[in-house]
Formats: structure tokens, C-alpha cells, sequence
């Protein structure tokens, strides 16, 4: 955290004048002299504090703007500058596109398409006689956050390749992502750290790793595992930042992407040195939390805790600390679940919360019917229960009691998560500790779910430089970990294998 540097008021500069110039006084064997407002003390002292007052501001101001902690802006440049980092501009956003193929076709690097709204992109390399409804690998020609495009949209080519339709559909897996208006206050800062804690020098993991960061703006951090295939060599993994904007939950980067930094290092490395250049894998996980809310406004409760006065559904020790949705209507109206407890949800009263593996978001609908009983309750809703995406619940997806701030509680815990990076990648002793990741897991560079996290989660966190992140859910008076299907990333059985990040899946929040 900054250290937080004296900034005194004008009352606090004329209060301490007085004070001085009444003790001065006393030293001197003189009687108290007047320093009221009708004063010349007083006087004298306002112009003083006045000017005190700028001296102080402009003093901080330099010391905040000289602080790679601090700075911001063309102040944070200009350190960047002073450490010899490049300036990393706007990136292009990349994905895949899915194409409907009609006959035998060629489709050539560089054909491009247009999106909805007029910026344009190309095909990565050449395409010989697709399979219809194919993936292709495709980038922005032009850059900014403006390229980035959800899966399920429609592009055209600008012309047709012959035999494929003028139309595409950006694919749901790999949306068009990446696309950046420029590099942010934070991550410069990140790599003026790492300049300075670890200096890139003659090829070293900083470097690989400063390497990496400039290749691809698009890259949230990169990680280095040095000599994990022996001496001279190395593991470069850079990851990038999920995009909820476009649905896109996937920390792993493109083989576009990948090509970009394999490119920009091989470039700059001796021809002896081996430097494998691999996007780590999504390990998703799905994690319940039992916490102490409020009680409801309806029971009397400050109206920041639980909807109902009777939150629905209760966990038993049967449920394996969370319900699970096992069926639904066509229609998503109506929903089957997995809850063991024997209270009856109320009909009209009511409400249940469910959390879209698709949107990563929890959505709420009040029960309007209920049948069934514990183990197989079956409830109707009073509108169908789909997310943004079109998508509704899926057999295990998770269902839990309605809050007041149950979205915030999703959303922190997304961003909470975005903020790990991936594991260690052996737990081959002849290799360690010389291949461990660098930087190394520490709590503010995290891998795995621990107490911390839920604390992180509940009581809020800051930044490298003592900004605050998240300033916690005060209504939150206890929480534990009720499920998690993995709190540790899972360690490749080959080093040549990706090594694995955790990332959200299901998620849910129930009484304690």
C-alpha cells in the first residue's frame, strides 16, 4: 500500500501559526498575545497557511506523480519512459468465425469481413476447402475494445470467398476478444514493477516476460517457468483477462495471439536457447459459500440481506453443499431440483436465485406453483428463466436463495478470480525449484481458493498501488466454503503439457 503523505487544511496550517506564535510569546516572558480574528497574528497567519497550503499540494502532487505506485496518466508514462519500457499501443481483437461452405473453396490470408459496425477484419492464414460450418482463425484490421464481438454475431465478407456465404457467425467458443484502446495505468505499472524488482536483462525470465507484454497488449500478465525443459530453456505463458462483455469466461489466449508473442521473443533470442511460447488451460470450478446475511426487511431486517423472510432453499448435509437444478421445462418455466430439505417453498412468496454457467450471472424469478417433494421439488416460475444469452438452466447448474446484493456477489467473485494466474507446472523434484513460476504465488499473485479468497471476496481488497478494488459486503457477518469442485489448479503430468488456471464455472450463495 502508498504511504499516505501529510496533506494539512488551511484551518489545520493557521491553527498550528497560533500555537507557535503564542508559545514563542510565552518563551519570550511576554503576556499572551491577542490572536483572534480582528488580529494582526491572525492575519499574518491566514496569508501564511494560504501559502503553506499550495506548498504542501505541490509537494504531494510531485511525490504522487514521481511514484510508480501512484502516478497516473502522462505521469505514469514518463516513469515507463525512464525505465526504457516501449509504449504498447492499441491491439486488434481475434477469434473465430464459422462459415457456411457450399462447394470446394480456398479461403486466402487476408480475406477480409466487415462487422456490424464497419470496422474491418481478415482471415490468419489460408484455408483449403473447408468442412461447412467450419472454425476459421480470424483478426481485427482495425484495433480498439470497438473490435471486440460477442459470439452468435454476424459479420460479412467483403467479397465472399467463391462457395462460401457472405455472411458469418463469430463462434461462441473463441468470440472476437483482445481488442484494447490502449494500454492501462495498471498494467503499466506492472511492468515498471517488474522492471525494477526483477531487472530484464541478457534474455532472463523479466524479460521473457516484458517480451511477452509488449508482443501482446492483449494480455492481462504473462507467466515463466525457466528451465522447465533443463538449462537454456523456458516456458512462456501469457494469459489473458475474461471479457463478461462478450461472454467470454476463457483466461486462455489464441493461436493468433500466441503466433504474435512466439514471433516478438523468437526474434530477439539466440538461436540455442529454447523458449516454448503455450496458452495455460481453463480449469473451471464451481464453488458454493455458505455466509450470515440480514435477515429480510420482511422479518424485520435492514433490507440488505436475504429477500425472504424465509430463504428457500435450505441446505442439508444431503446436498452436498449446493442444489442442483435436474431438469427443466422446454420453455424454462418450470425447474426440478435437487434441495433435500423437507420445507415446502411458498408459492407467490417465495423467490430463487440461479446462477447462468452460460452469462456468469444470477437471475431471480419468484415461484408461483410448487409440487414435488425433498430431493425432487419441481417449482414454476413466474416468467421463463433465461440469461442474455438465450440460454437456460442446465442439468447440475446451481440454484440458491434470493439476496438484495446477490449480482454484486457474482460479479466480485468473477473479478476476484480473473485476478489468479496459473499454477506450477511439475511437481518433478529434479526440476524444481529452478522451474517454479515466475513471479512467484504469493497472496497478492494467487493460484488457489483459500480462506483468503473468500475474505478477499467478503471484506473487499486494493490494488499494487493502495487503490481500493472492492470495498467489501459489510451485511456479510460469517462465511465458509460449503463446496468446491477444485481449489488448486491441476498440475500437468508432462512438462510439455499447458499447465492449468482456475476459472468460474457455477457458483452459489447460501444461509449459514
Amino acid at each position: 500500500m502508498a504511504t499516505e503523505l501529510f496533506q494539512p487544511s488551511q484551518a489545520e496550517l493557521l491553527a498550528m501559526f497560533l500555537s507557535d506564535y503564542r508559545l514563542a510569546a510565552a518563551d519570550a516572558g511576554l503576556d499572551e498575545p491577542p490572536t483572534g480574528p480582528a488580529s494582526d497574528p491572525y492575519m499574518i497567519g491566514t496569508a501564511v497557511a494560504n501559502i503553506g497550503l499550495l506548498i504542501f499540494t505541490n509537494i504531494n502532487q510531485a511525490e504522487s506523480a514521481g511514484n510508480a505506485l501512484t502516478a497516473t496518466g502522462d505521469d505514469l508514462d514518463a516513469i515507463r519512459e525512464a525505465e526504457q519500457l516501449p509504449e504498447v499501443l492499441p491491439s486488434r481483437a481475434t477469434g473465430k468465425l464459422i462459415i457456411t461452405v457450399l462447394g470446394a473453396t480456398t479461403i486466402y490470408n487476408g480475406q477480409e469481413f466487415t462487422l456490424p459496425n464497419g470496422l474491418r477484419g481478415r482471415v490468419v492464414g489460408n484455408v483449403l476447402n473447408p468442412p461447412d460450418q467450419s472454425e476459421i482463425d480470424v483478426e481485427t484490421v482495425d484495433t480498439g475494445s470497438k473490435t471486440n464481438l460477442a459470439g452468435g454475431s454476424k459479420v460479412r465478407f467483403a467479397p465472399a470467398p467463391p462457395n462460401v456465404e457472405e455472411q458469418a457467425i463469430v463462434s461462441s467458443s473463441f468470440p472476437l476478444t483482445g481488442g484494447t484502446d490502449g494500454e492501462t495505468d495498471g498494467r503499466k505499472r506492472d511492468r515498471i514493477l517488474n522492471a525494477r524488482r526483477n531487472r530484464p536483462a541478457g534474455g532472463n525470465w523479466s524479460q521473457l516476460r516484458e517480451w511477452a507484454l509488449e508482443a501482446l497488449p492483449s494480455a492481462q500478465d504473462c507467466y515463466v517457468y525457466p528451465a522447465l525443459g533443463g538449462p537454456a530453456s523456458a516456458k512462456v505463458t501469457p494469459i489473458r483477462s475474461m471479457d463478461a462483455s462478450v461472454f467470454d469466461f476463457s483466461r486462455e489466449c489464441d493461436a493468433v495471439q500466441l503466433q504474435a508473442v512466439r514471433s516478438y521473443i523468437q526474434a530477439k533470442m539466440p538461436g540455442q536457447n529454447e523458449v516454448v511460447i503455450q496458452s495455460p488451460s481453463n480449469n473451471p470450478c464451481d464453488v458454493a459459500v455458505l455466509v450470515t446475511l440480514p435477515d429480510s426487511a420482511l422479518a424485520g431486517g435492514n433490507g440488505k440481506g436475504w429477500t425472504d423472510a424465509a430463504p428457500w432453499p435450505l441446505l442439508e448435509v444431503a446436498d452436498g453443499g449446493a442444489v442442483l437444478v435436474t431438469a427443466t421445462s422446454s420453455d424454462f418455466l418450470t425447474v426440478t431440483l435437487s434441495a433435500n430439505t423437507a420445507v415446502t417453498p411458498i408459492a407467490g412468496i417465495s423467490h430463487v436465485a440461479w446462477w447462468s454457467s452460460a452469462e456468469r450471472k444470477f437471475y431471480t424469478r419468484l415461484v408461483t406453483a410448487v409440487s414435488g417433494s425433498a430431493g425432487a421439488w419441481v417449482l414454476t416460475l413466474e416468467s421463463p428463466l433465461i440469461d442474455a444469452t438465450g440460454a437456460g438452466p442446465q442439468v447440475s447448474d446451481y440454484v440458491c436463495p434470493a439476496a438484495a446484493n446477490l449480482a454484486a456477489y457474482g460479479d466480485v467473485w468473477l473479478q476476484l478470480l480473473n485476478g489468479f494466474g496459473p499454477g506450477e507446472h511439475t511437481t518433478d523434484s529434479s526440476r524444481l525449484p529452478r522451474a517454479k513460476r515466475h513471479p512467484y504465488v504469493t497472496d497478492e499473485d494467487p493460484t488457489d481458493i483459500t480462506n483468503a479468497t473468500l475474505a478477499q471476496w467478503s471484506n473487499g481488497w486494493r490494488d499494487s498501488s493502495g487503490e481500493t478494488v472492492h470495498a467489501g459486503f459489510p451485511e456479510i457477518t460469517a462465511f465458509s466454503l460449503s463446496v468446491a469442485s477444485q481449489t488448486t489448479p491441476s498440475i500437468p503430468a508432462l512438462v510439455s503439457f499447458r499447465q492449468f488456471v482456475l476459472t468460474p464455472r457455477k457458483f452459489g450463495i447460501y444461509k449459514l
